[in-house]
Parts: C-alpha cells; structure tokens; sequence
C-alpha cells in the first residue's frame, strides 16, 4: 500500500483498526444518542426517527467531504484531523449535553423538529467527522487501481463490522456498566487517541520546522482541557439519591424533605412518601386499587408495570391474603424498588422479569383482578396498546374478573387523540368499560394533566355504579381500601368519548398521535353502565 509521493507505507493493520474503531464508534454514539434525549425528549418514535435521519445526513455528507478532502490533502493528516475534531465535539457533548438538550426544548416543544434540533447539534458533528475517516483510509489503502474493488470491499467491511461491535457492545454491555456519559467521554478519548496517533505519522512531524510540533502540543493541551471537562461534566438536573442506565431506559431516584420519586427517562414513575412508604400517595393509585371492590372474593391479582413496588407494596399490607404475580420487564427498576422503595416480596407475591406479552403466553393463570399500569405520557409500548393484547388479557380474566388500566395524558392536543384510541380499542374487546379522570396532587404547566383510569370487564355491566360505589365506601372504612377512593369516584367521566382509532398489531400509530389536531367530530358514549 503507498499513501503518495514522499509518505512512508501505512500499516494494513492500523488502517484496518481505524476502520473498525471509526465504525463501532459511530453507532455506539447512535444508541447513547437516544439516552441522552430521553430525559427531555422521551423515547418515542419521532425521537428514533430524529436521531437516525440526523445521523444519516451527517454520514452521508461526511462521506463526501472526506472523500474530497483526501483527494487534495495527505491522508494521514486527514485522518487526524477528522478525529481530533470529531473527538473533541464529543468531549463537549458528555461536558455540556443535557444543558445544551433543555435549551433546544425550551425554544421549541414540538415532538418532530425539538429532537432533530438537539441531534443535528450535539451528534452530527461528529457522525460527520467519524464518516469521512473512511474515504480517507481507502484513499490511504489503495495500492493500484486494479485491486480498488478489493481494497475498498474489505475496508467497507471491517467498518461495518465495526458498526455491529458498537452497536451491541454499547446496547448488550457498555451502558449498563458505564453510563450515558461516562461511556461518551470515553468515546471521546478513543477518537483523540486514534487522532494523535495519526498526526505522528503524518507529515507534520517530518518537517524540520519546529512550528508544527508546537501547534500539535498546543492541539493535544486544548484537547486534553476539553477531557477535563468530559470528567466534571455540567448537571442540568439535580444530582440523584441512584442513578443508572439500564438496557431500557435511564433511571434516576431524587429525594426531597417530604418524598422519594423514580423517574424513568423524563417520566415520574413513583412517589413514596417518607413518613409512611407503604401508603398510596398518588390519587390515581388510590382509586386504581379500587377495582378490589368489583370482585366479592379476589383469590389472584396481575399487576403489569412494577415502578416503585408503590402497588405491591400496599397490596401486600392491605390484602395479605392476595396472591400476586408482578410482571416488569426491566431488571434495573426491580432493584431500584427493592433497595430504594422498600418493597420486599413477601411469599404470595411473584416477581416476573419479563415483558407483559410475553409472560400472557407464557402463563395458563387467570386473575381476578389485573391492572395494566405500563404506560407513560411520553413512553408508551405500542404493542400495549392493541386489541390483540387485550384480548390476551381478557383470556386471562375470571368470568367474574375485571381488569382497569392506568394512561397518563396531558389532556391537550394529540394526548385526547390517544385517549380516545385506548377507550375504542377497549371496546372492542370489553363490552363495557368505564373511565374516571383523575388530577395529580400537584400543579402543572397543563392544565389538563390527569391519569385517565380505564375500569372494564363483566362486572360493570352486573353492577349499577351505585352499588359499585357502596362497595368501595363498605371496603374503605374497613380500612380494604384507601378512604380518598371514595371521594375520587366523582372524577367519573359523564361526557361522551370522541370517536377514536381502534389500535392493531398490525396498526398501531400510537405515537403518532400526538402529531395530529384534534377534531371535536365524532362522539361516542362516555360508558356503558349508567
């Protein structure tokens, strides 16, 4: 392999070892992209779609310009260059990201272009940058024209390997051992090394002017400051009691004098309050539990969506007797629950580590009682959401059983769109469904903002909501049941559904959603037991 007129022979082995770390590197940024605007952002399939159209262009434009750029400069200078650079960028992004992140949201809430903004500029830099490396290295490994094909399919190939080593490596290993951060500012520190290196070899240090030597030192110390900055990164958020990243989603745990909160992604999860943990704080679990009272001896409860343990937790001091089987597809949140929240299963409750779809096949068990409390305002497993899954749930319900389901909805905009997509695709599975909206303890920037529990099964076509109400009252001051649940059965709705889309396998733009207006067009009836 010759490099041009004057240049020492590259190493193979070097060339080969750039294209694979340039590669691995590139993807690995792509998935930590997505940890980063989680917190802001969500997690989405507009955030998906921002940052992997962002990182497209910036790939593609990146591949033009280094294949320009070799064509009229030595190409071991290129290759330092196009490193040291994009190396540096990525010491800014794990040194100031999340500020840079909740300025870009604050200028613009839109779920389309808010991410896209916050990608092109904390990851394209460097996507760019990455990517003409590799034009620059075939430039390097051609030899003659008459192996070109051969060259360029083996460099081309060990990139994309590369690409796979990154991708798995940060999805499968690296995150959940080093952070979103952390892993960026080491990332970081492999560019600039690789960079260095290259800039030794190339023509800079054969020249007998000591000037280029000088500015390469005054280069490296530059670089060297922005690590140091990578290290003592800048915290938008407040520092956590634990924070981790786990293979789904950030997680973080914040105390203040009265509450401890789990927050996944940037989504309140669960609120324990200090003085008694195993109290229900949140008005919505409060009447979320209600569902007891629609079933005159409940022996089995499923409770899909683990958070805090806040449920299990309650259930396991009020119902002793109840036996539970708690599905949570995340390792990490168990944990957190366990060693932060002070839920500890006793016997009767089973913990399952598994997705809900997943263990709805795996299981012949039916329930009394099963409550789906898996969706998030901004983070929302589609295939939740759709007939066919509730139809696995209802499989999974006693004759006599009921199931209710928890939705947090800022009540504006495309969240009444989803809302009314949950209420039809409910009904085509359950013959009766009733919904109650109920408002959080705090205020909010959305006035709207509730949780919108959806209560369906037989039972409420067999009871008047009188007679559910004087169960819930009779359990309440038994102490069965928190005494504010009574009070929130005023939050029933009384007004008519709009009509909404019947969600699908094979369907299902729940996301979507939230991009579209909402039209007052098309009511449908609030409930079916008046």
């Amino acid at each position: 392999m010759t490099t041009g007129p004057g240049s020492p022979p590259s190493s193979a082995v070097l060339l080969l070892v750039t294209a694979l770390i340039s590669g691995a590197v590139v993807m690995a940024l792509e998935i930590l992209g997505s940890r980063l605007l989680a917190p802001v952002f969500g997690n989405s399939l507009y955030v998906w779609g921002a940052l992997i159209g962002v990182i497209l262009a910036a790939m593609s434009s990146g591949y033009a310009f280094g294949g320009w750029l070799s064509d009229r400069q030595p190409g071991e200078r290129v290759l330092a260059w196009l490193l040291l650079l994009s190396g540096g960028w990525t010491f800014l992004l794990a040194w100031s990201g999340h500020p840079v992140m909740f300025k870009v949201a604050a200028l613009t809430d839109d779920p389309r272009w808010g991410p896209c903004l916050a990608a092109s500029f904390l990851l394209a830099p460097p996507a760019f940058g990455l990517s003409g490396v590799l034009p620059a290295l075939l430039r390097l490994a051609v030899k003659d024209m008459g192996y070109l094909g051969r060259h360029a399919g083996r460099m081309i190939a060990v990139s994309t390997v590369g690409s796979l080593v990154g991708t798995w490596g940060t999805a499968f290993f690296l995150l959940s051992w080093l952070g979103t951060l952390a892993l960026i500012g080491w990332l970081g520190g492999i560019q600039i090394a690789l960079g260095v290196l290259w800039f030794g070899r190339g023509a800079a240090f054969r020249t007998r002017s000591l000037l280029p030597v000088f500015g390469g030192l005054f280069l490296l110390a530059g670089l060297v400051g922005l690590g140091g900055l990578a290290v003592y990164r800048i915290q938008q958020l407040p520092k956590p009691v634990h924070q981790e990243d786990s293979p789904y989603q950030q997680i973080r745990v914040r105390d203040d004098d009265l509450f401890r909160y789990l927050i996944l992604d940037r989504t309140f999860h669960a609120v324990m309050w200090k003085a008694d943990p195993v109290a229900l704080f949140l008005p919505y679990s409060q009447l979320f539990v209600a569902a007891l009272a629609f079933v005159p001896e409940p022996t089995r409860g499923l409770l899909l969506g683990h958070g805090g343990g806040s449920m299990a937790k309650w259930l396991a001091r009020t119902w002793p007797d109840l036996e539970l089987d708690v599905v949570e597809v995340d390792p990490a949140v168990v944990r957190v629950a366990e060693r932060y929240f002070e839920y500890h299963p006793p016997p009767q409750h089973h913990i399952h580590v598994k997705d809900a779809r997943a263990f709805l096949r795996s299981t012949a068990a039916t329930y009394d009682v099963i409550w789906i409390d898996v969706f998030a305002r901004h983070m929302v497993p589609f295939h939740l959401t759709t007939r066919e899954f509730f139809s696995e749930v209802r499989a999974h319900l006693k004759p006599d059983g009921v199931v209710v389901v928890n939705l947090a909805t800022s009540g504006e905009g495309g969240d009444r769109l989803r809302e009314s997509a949950v209420m039809r695709t409910l009904r085509t599975v359950f013959p009766a469904v009733e919904s109650f909206g109920v408002k959080g303890p705090w205020r909010t920037k959305q006035p709207g903002a509730q949780n919108v529990l959806f209560f369906a099964g037989v039972p409420l076509d067999r009871l008047t909501f009188e007679e559910f109400a004087s169960r819930v009252s009779a359990l309440a001051a038994n102490g069965r049941l928190p005494m504010e649940a009574l009070a929130l059965l005023s939050t029933r709705r009384i007004e008519p559904w709009r009509a909404g889309l019947a969600l699908t396998d094979d369907y299902a733009p729940y996301d979507l959603l939230i991009g579209r207006a909402v039209d007052d067009g098309g009511l449908e009836p609030a409930g079916l037991s008046q």
